[in-house]
This record gives structure tokens, sequence and C-alpha cells, in this order.
């Protein structure tokens, strides 16, 4: 079972085991791990091992059921799924969200697709945190280390690609919130271009911010599920046809200032020893100046913050006590932002674009940690959710605001066992190089088949 539940997609779609082999195992798995872990709001048991023997059937009758054919996949739980309840994670996410009478975009191709979603994954309330530490559902554990994070917002989906409970998980990422857990939980998670992946009918947080990533355990599953999720637009025919081919003569930019600054020994450590890796495969690192990344920085949080409060300001006004300490401490502030705050962020994001745009004529990517710490301990109040959020999100924020594609892959383990990551941003619309590379340096490493400690 455990051979089986340790399978890439790839090698899962090329394997002659059934559906309800696949999905019984998942269960499995899923009933002597998540006491412990606490990744799901809800689990579709029943529905699930009904679609895997309709997938069967359609597989006998000599059908194509699609490329993910009896796959299961989990979603967070603030992306729409018909004749389920979406929660966000939250106490009362309102009306319009709840009980939903839809598919969302990403749903709708899954499904076509033939995967089998048996969840929808805990996270941080309302999306808005680093660490789903969930005062409505519950603390979602690190399968590395229970007493730790898996990272946030989109915890839950971290927690059970690493656990073996799913074979691929979405989340969103609207400041870091699927690479943060990626590389706490120690799996590839990848948050495309802004607008590469449909958002229809995922509980909005940030409008200009928000993204839907997929989370697995290899670049090359990622890939496969980018063949599923992708808009197209501009289009890509396949997201796995680099992968194997060599990644000599690609030129890797390191800008030093804020993305390296003030680590943690171990991730340091790390992050220099998968530096060397990709050296040895060919790649050259330049360093690459763009003095405006700290005012960037700075000025993601400012957008984020003013987007989501005008989002959450009707139901935040009528029903403050809804809503968990960290996430109302950052509402609430979004709310006294003004007009001219908002302004001069978006002031500062054209400029860090017109530095990005310029330091990708001289690099195909950018190399930074994906989180400047390991996975800290979960903690015995939520507001220190807030305080670890801008160290959480160092590596990840500018990204988003620039809207640009990154992914994070794993890169080693802290003396305790913790997972850490490593990051690599693309030029807008430069997914499959992002998976390129991230899949060689896999194959050279394998950090990606440890597997986590059991119950």
């Amino acid at each position: 079972m455990t051979d089986i539940l340790s399978r890439s997609i790839a090698e899962l779609t090329r394997s002659d085991i059934s559906p309800m082999e696949l999905v019984q195992a998942a269960f499995a798995q899923i009933g002597r791990c998540e006491p412990q872990l606490n990744a799901f709001i809800s689990l579709f048991h029943e529905e699930s091992l009904r679609r895997a023997r309709e997938i069967e059937a359609e597989m006998r009758r000599g059908e194509n059921p699609g490329p993910l054919s009896g796959i299961p996949i989990a979603v967070k739980d603030i992306i729409h799924l018909a004749g389920t309840e979406t929660t966000c994670g939250a106490k009362n996410a309102g009306s319009a969200v709840r009980n939903s009478a839809i598919d969302a975009a990403v749903i709708k191709r899954l499904k076509a697709a033939g995967a089998i979603i048996i969840g929808k994954t805990n996270l941080h309330e309302h999306a808005f945190g680093v660490t789903t530490e969930n005062p409505h559902f519950g603390v979602t554990r690190n399968p590395w280390h229970t007493a730790h994070v898996p990272g946030g917002s989109s915890g839950g989906s971290g927690a059970a690609v690493a656990a073996r409970f799913c074979a691929g998980a979405l989340g969103t990422d609207t400041g870091g919130s699927v690479r943060i857990p990626a590389s706490l939980c120690g799996i590839v998670g990848l948050k495309p271009t802004f607008g590469r992946i449909s958002v229809h009918g995922v509980v909005e947080l940030a409008q200009s911010l928000d993204c839907i990533g997929p989370m697995c355990r290899t670049a090359q599953d990622i890939a496969i599920l980018m063949n599923v999720l992708t808009n197209d637009v501009p289009p890509v025919s396949d997201y796995t046809a680099d992968i194997g081919k060599p990644i000599a003569g690609m030129k890797v930019g390191l800008h030093k200032a804020h993305f390296f600054d003030n680590l943690d020994a171990e991730v340091e450590a790390a992050v220099e020893k998968a530096m060397q890796m990709l050296e040895e495969l060919g790649v050259e690192f330049i360093e690459v100046s763009m003095p405006s990344v700290p005012d960037a920085h700075a000025a993601a949080l400012t957008i984020l913050m003013a987007e989501a409060a005008h989002f959450h300001r009707e139901q935040l006004l009528a029903r403050r006590e809804d809503y968990g300490a960290d996430v109302r401490e950052l509402l609430e502030a979004g709310l006294n932002l003004s007009a001219l705050d908002y302004v001069t962020a978006v002031r500062a994001r054209d400029a860090a674009r017109r530095e990005f745009v310029e330091a990708f004529q001289k690099v195909d990517v950018l190399l930074t940690p994906a989180n400047p710490i390991p996975a800290p301990p979960i903690s015995i109040g939520m507001e220190s959710s807030n305080e670890l959020r801008p160290r959480l999100t160092q590596e990840t924020r500018i990204f988003n605001l620039l809207g640009l594609p990154a992914i994070s892959v794993p890169c080693g383990f802290t003396e305790a066992g913790l997972p850490i990551g490593m990051q690599l941003a693309g030029a807008w619309w430069d997914e499959k190089r992002l998976i390129h590379i991230a899949d060689a340096y896999q194959n050279a490493t394998g950090w990606h088949r440890r597997l986590p400690p059991g119950p």
C-alpha cells in the first residue's frame, strides 16, 4: 500500500493499479494519519468509491476517462465543488459561498480529465494567513513533525500531498500560499502566471493577486496537472515536453539583497548546495540588481490588505466576532488604508515590473530560497500568525505582486527532519521552463523520495 501511495501521477497513469485500489489505499492512509494531521475539512469517501467504479467501467468498455483517470486529488476548501459546502475555513463565509451550486472552472477540468476529488482541505481562515492554525476547523499539522505548522494558507493541501493522502492537490496563492506550504511540507508547488489558470468559482481574497496552483511531489506531476488546468493563453502545447532534457546553458539570476537576507543557517546551507548541484548540471549564475524589491515587497502587502478589506467589508462590519483574531486584525488595518496608500503601492509595482523585465532579458529564471526559515512550531495563540507573516512571505510575495510564475522544489532537510525548499521564478508565461529546471534538479537529487514518519 505504501508503494502505491508513494508513486507519482506519472507512474500511476502508466501502471495497472485500478482506480478502486488507489482510492481505497488513499482512504486507508487518511484513516491512519488524518486524526494526527487534520488536513481535511470534508472527505468524500462514498462519492470517491462510486466515481472509481464508474471509471473502471468506462475503461472496461474501451473508453478513455482522461489523462488523470482514477487519480485522487484534493482541493482547498475555497474552491467551489457542486453539491458541497465551501467553508473558506471560516465560521461564517456568507450565504454567497455556502452550499455550492457550481463547479469552479478548475473542478470542471479535473472531472473532465478523470480525476477523483477525494476531499476539501483545511486552510488558514479565508486564505489570509501563513500557518493554517485555523480557529474554527482546528490546526493542520506538518506531516514531518506534528508539533510544527505546514505553512499556509494552503496548509491542508500541502500536508495531504506530503502525507500520501492524494497524488496531488490544488491550493490558492495570493502572497505565497501554495509555495510556502509546499516548501515547509517537502513537496513541489507552482504559482502560475496571473491569469494562466482560471479562478472562476474560487472565493476571492485579493482580486489582482489571486492564483490557483497545483501541489504535487514531483515537477513532472506539476506539468501533468498544468496540461489539465491551464487556459493556454498564450498557448502551451505540452508542459511535459521538456521533462528529462538537459538544462546546461540556462542562466539563473541571483538578487542577494532581500531574498538572501537573514536566512536560517540550515536553509542557507541547503540552498547553497542546491546551487552547486545546478552548476554541476550546467547552469550559469548571474548577479542581477533590482533596487526596488524592498519597496515592492511592502507594496504587495498594502494591495493585498486593501483588496481583501474591500471584499470582506460588509461581512466584517456586520459580524466582526466571526473572524479569528489574526485575520480580523489584518482586515481592519486594510479598512484604514487610504486611496493614497493604494496608489503609492501600485506605482511601486510599476517600478519593480520595469526592473524585472530588464532582469529577464539577462537571465532565464531567478533563484531564491522558498522560505527563509524551516516550519515554525505551532503556536498557542493565533495572533502569532501575523508575527510570522513577514518572515514566511519574504521570498514569495513580490511574485504575486508582479503576476510572475514561481515554483518551490524540495532541496534538503534540517537536522530535525524539517523540509527546506528552493524557489525558481520566471518571466511571465514561462512556467514550462520552471518545471523543466525543477524536474532536472529533482532527478539529480531525490529529496522528494523521502517519506514522512508514520503515525
